[in-house]
């Protein structure tokens, strides 16, 4: 059983804080606050023991969401409720962050009300809960652009929406159901991981994707997903070529496979809220080459004790796209006392975060085809101590 669920800012806020049991410790998230702050970064573990007691927490956009449990309950049971939570929180707010969680906690907690009954878990769907619903989402304001249409094939228009245009609660309120799209909201998103040696070569590569899809649909109708028909999985002694091949690829449970091998269409009734339709895993050699190429350069000043880091990066995709939120994150000597940034650019800003020794540069938009660099000073104590692991 869980005793005690609350929901954190990444500056420690409680914004949320809900006692099934009431037999858990005075103070609990500041105890767990401090016991956090003792691990660098994303380190800590998602298990924290403190005197006994025992804090499981998972964090999303910025949002720490834990739990306090006996040490006779499975951790992956509380991780797998806590994810359950976060995402019911995201379809019924519209959005996960701390603005949205500040502006629904009346709704917030009504859903917790609902979803655990004294430390037990009830019911985590999103479908199920709205007959129990009763408070109306407040709207977080974003800047919504517009979408663009391209010309497809016959002539057809293919319209694509903007990254926000999903972020509205699935539970609108009584006087927007009477205007209310039937709409529905698919994003692929790929997770590119690679290894490069100093010489430029390619070392390990590898590729995570999932489909995502939000559903604003009434009745939860019957939809199909055509995927590209050269797709085949499992990979080749000649590697990928020229068809779309992925090493691996899992569908959600509700899927119908039927006429996936022989016309690669996949059919579901889905679920209100947001969901994922497949995953896929790409190892090896990559189908298509890398968006963004990084080059540095390291200058010594052994007399002065510092360092010169020139950093470029280099966006390879096609010049009509542009790439957003760009981060690069620069490690430091552990020695590093004081860095010194050069930044011109519009749109791009770096901060130090001397405890975890690492330099954030975010560049907000960068155009295909085009490359942007900026330079670093780091002084240390011994100029020594920069090879040190």
């Amino acid at each position: 059983m869980l005793s005690q669920l609350f929901i954190l800012s990444s500056r420690g806020d409680t914004l949320v804080d809900k006692d099934y049991r009431c037999d858990s410790v005075k103070g609990a998230a500041e105890i767990f606050l401090e016991k956090l702050q003792e691990h660098k970064g994303d380190q800590a573990p998602p298990v924290l023991e403190v005197d006994g007691s025992f804090f499981v927490h998972i964090k999303c956009n910025d949002l720490y969401f834990v739990c306090t449990v006996k040490p006779n309950v499975s951790p992956f049971t509380v991780l797998e409720f806590l994810l359950r939570i976060s995402n019911v929180c995201k379809d019924y707010c519209g959005v996960l962050n701390e603005e949205a969680i500040r502006l629904n906690f009346a709704l917030v907690y009504e859903l917790l009300d609902e979803v655990m009954d004294f430390g037990c878990p009830q019911n985590t769907s999103t479908e199920g809960l709205k007959a129990y619903i009763q408070n109306d989402p407040v709207l977080v304001k974003v800047d919504r652009q517009a979408g663009t249409v391209s010309s497809g094939l016959f002539g057809a228009d293919h319209r694509i929406a903007p990254s926000t245009a999903a972020n509205k609660p699935v539970s609108a309120s009584r006087q927007e159901q009477l205007t209310r799209k039937n709409e529905i909201f698919v994003d692929v998103i790929e997770r590119l991981t690679v290894l490069i040696a100093a010489n430029g070569n390619i070392v390990r590569s590898e590729i995570d994707g999932s489909m995502l899809v939000k559903s604003f649909l009434l009745g939860s109708p019957k939809i199909k997903f055509g995927l590209n028909e050269d797709l085949s999985v499992g990979k080749s002694s000649h590697g990928y070529g020229t068809q779309v091949r992925l090493d691996s690829i899992n569908f959600h449970q509700n899927v119908d496979l039927e006429e996936f091998d022989n016309s690669k269409i996949i059919s579901i009734h889905p679920p209100e809220g947001e969901f994922t339709v497949l995953k896929y895993h790409i190892s090896g050699e990559l189908p298509s080459p890398l968006p963004f190429q990084v080059f540095s350069l390291i200058e010594e000043m052994e007399e002065k004790g510092q360092l010169i880091v020139r950093i470029k990066i280099q966006c390879d995709i096609p010049v009509k796209d542009y790439a957003v939120n760009v981060v690069c994150r620069l490690p430091v000597p552990k020695s590093t006392t004081d860095v010194i940034t050069s930044i011109s650019g519009a749109g791009e800003t770096s901060e130090y975060k001397q405890n975890d020794k690492i330099i954030h540069w975010k560049i907000k938009k960068m155009q295909g085809c085009s490359e942007v660099g900026t330079k670093f000073i780091v002084s240390e104590t011994s100029i020594g101590h920069f090879h040190d692991p």
